[in-house]
């Protein structure tokens, strides 16, 4: 039996949800949103993907869930395994950055990684096996989302930018449909994986 796992972030082919979006006039002009409107649906203001949380179907390593990718970057959970990635000695975060992204502060749209899970990360990452920046981060702040871009007052049919970089300052934030949240690391350190570490709770 394969010791394998599906990484807790990654989209599943039977996650996906059929909806219709409409354009809604508000205090800052149209905004773009659900024909069924729900609590939940915005986050940071932003309309995000629907998608179910259900696993079902086939795992697809191309996309991410946007709702567990939103909760990792939230509650600082591992995107492995989904448990907390938080030292428990330090209180810092553990993170698994490109080479091109740390240490140092900037802006990542991948989750935290534990310890545990950071061999794993690596082994089962092409890129990462040749840039893998293994550090552990002070603080993180939302600062942007992935997502898809629509022209308002036109009906959205199709987007005019997919997975376009989108500040939460930026104004096109009311005119997109968010895939992944986008944070700012603060206080990034390199990190060793030699020292003892518990994995915390979910």
């Amino acid at each position: 039996m394969s010791d394998f796992r599906y990484p807790y972030v990654i989209g599943w082919t039977g996650e996906a949800v059929a909806h219709r979006l409409v354009w809604r006039r508000g205090a800052q002009g149209e905004k773009l949103a659900y024909a069924d409107s729900r609590p939940g649906d915005y986050a940071q203001g932003v309309l995000r993907l629907r998608q179910r949380g259900t696993r079902a179907g086939r795992p697809d390593f191309k996309t991410v869930n946007t709702r567990r990718q939103w909760r990792c970057m939230e509650r600082a959970l591992c995107q492995v395994c989904g448990r907390s990635a938080v030292d428990q000695e330090s209180g810092r975060v553990w993170w698994l950055l490109s080479g091109s992204e740390g240490p140092g502060e900037g802006y990542t749209n991948a989750p935290p990684t534990c310890p545990a899970c950071i061999p794993e990360a690596i082994a089962g990452c092409p890129h990462l096996r040749r840039h893998a920046a293994v550090c552990t981060v002070g603080a993180w702040l939302p600062f942007a989302v992935r997502a898809d871009v629509f022209v308002p007052y036109v009906p959205p049919v199709r987007p005019v930018a997919i997975n376009a970089l989108v500040p939460f300052s930026d104004e096109r934030s009311r005119l997109c449909v968010a895939r992944e949240l986008v944070v700012r690391l603060i206080d990034v350190q390199p990190a060793s994986l030699k020292k003892p570490w518990c994995a915390g709770s979910r």
